[in-house]
């Protein structure tokens, strides 16, 4: 539902980050991650929809901190979410320019990813060109690509052999330690499920509702249980991950 992409422009607006963390595609090779950071409403817009590629948003991170960012929000899955988390509650602090930065920490959910060789080898064995593929969704246990307008699907565990070997050990479906996570799971085609886990978040959320940048319903009770099901499931898959590899 573009939430995201939403808050993000929201709080450059109101002055309260001065750059973005986020993952753009690269224009060289269609569908690769590339992570960059923003500093303009545009470029985050730039960054809108999804990549179920592994994004190292780390160096983008600490460039945007060398550059002399101090507010910044950033965008990850629970893989990248957890080490900003960490860094920021080591007592070193792991580097000491992240003493005097203030990091806004936007989890995604995230069950799965895939290296973007493995994606691509995937997507071009359908015959399909991936510089033709306009957008991709995961939901329903597919895999859903958009392309020459028109939309076909695969079941994501047809992708299991690209699977970023991390993701094995993860358990972490919602980035709990997050200010504000955000997935698709509960929610309808063209919405988003939020939600937010520090008073910062939430008060972001609830401003920039206020304000108009994004439309708030309460999800009810068995669309809940739907996020909380599938993050159970990943919490005890650890338990089973060799037979998952197999």
């Amino acid at each position: 539902g573009g939430v995201v992409t939403a808050l993000l422009s929201y709080c450059m607006k109101e002055n309260l980050i001065d750059a973005a963390v986020v993952t753009q595609r690269d224009p060289e090779n269609p569908w690769k991650p590339q992570p960059t950071y923003a500093a303009k409403i545009p470029e985050v817009r730039k960054a809108s929809g999804s990549i179920y590629c592994h994004s190292l948003t780390m160096p983008a991170l600490v460039s945007a901190v060398e550059n002399g960012f101090r507010s910044i929000g950033f965008v990850g899955t629970p893989c990248n979410i957890d080490a900003v988390y960490k860094m920021q509650r080591s007592p070193s602090r792991l580097f000491n320019l992240m003493i005097k930065v203030s990091i806004l920490r936007f989890g995604l959910f995230c069950m799965d990813s895939f290296t973007y060789e493995g994606m691509k080898t995937f997507i071009e064995s359908k015959n399909i060109d991936l510089s033709k593929v306009s957008k991709m969704e995961i939901f329903g246990g597919f895999l859903h690509v958009h392309y020459d307008n028109s939309m076909t699907k695969f079941r994501v565990r047809e992708l299991d052999d690209y699977r970023s070997s991390s993701c094995y050990f993860c358990t972490d479906l919602t980035s709990e330690n997050s200010d504000v996570s955000f997935g698709g799971v509960g929610s309808p085609p063209g919405y988003t499920t939020v939600l937010t886990r520090s008073n910062i978040g939430d008060e972001i959320l609830r401003e920039a509702a206020d304000d108009g940048w994004v439309s708030l319903d309460e999800m009810g009770f068995d669309d809940f249980a739907k996020v909380l099901n599938l993050a159970r499931i990943k919490k005890i898959h650890l338990y089973t991950v060799a037979r998952r590899k197999d």
